[in-house]
């Protein structure tokens, strides 16, 4: 139980761990759906892509560079449910030194970076809608990883 500006917290680490699953579960939910969307009015407004690669590595690389930005979100999303909404040590170990906050401090970062991720992909949305036949799946990609993996990273 933690107590914020006298308001009482009930957030043992499960819960915390538990709303950071399912953040990263509708981020990735709400990437792919705005790229559904979005991605056949950019072919709509400038037709097909004309730079796709043509040599045996740049059609292998390709595909794997894509599947490669998800990889992060979804081992922390297995990793985490596996063991029952905590993290595993190997993960633990991992993960940068956070001797800098006491835990209480910890929690509310993470539930205040949840909670902000919802607004910054609703603005990433907006964005991408925007800027219509401009928009490239790379720049989905990188915004993803850069996102999400801060949020699941303790």
């Amino acid at each position: 139980m933690y107590s914020i500006a006298s308001l009482t917290i009930l957030a043992p680490p499960q819960v915390v761990e538990g709303l950071v699953v399912l953040t990263t579960l509708w981020c990735c939910q709400y990437v792919i759906s705005r790229v559904r969307a979005i991605a056949p009015i950019a072919e709509a407004e400038s037709g097909a892509v004309r730079t796709r690669p043509t040599t045996f590595i740049g059609k292998a690389v390709t595909p794997i560079h894509g599947l490669a930005s998800y990889i992060p979100s979804i081992t922390y999303v297995l990793c985490v449910t596996g063991n029952l909404f905590t993290q595993p040590a190997w993960m633990q170990r991992m993960s940068l030194p956070n001797d800098y906050f006491q835990y209480e401090t910890k929690v509310v970062l993470r539930i205040a970076a949840c909670a902000l991720s919802f607004v910054l992909f609703r603005f990433v949305g907006r964005a991408y809608m925007h800027i219509g036949n401009q928009w490239s799946a790379i720049g989905v990609h990188i915004i993803f990883i850069i996102c999400v993996f801060r949020i699941s990273s303790g």
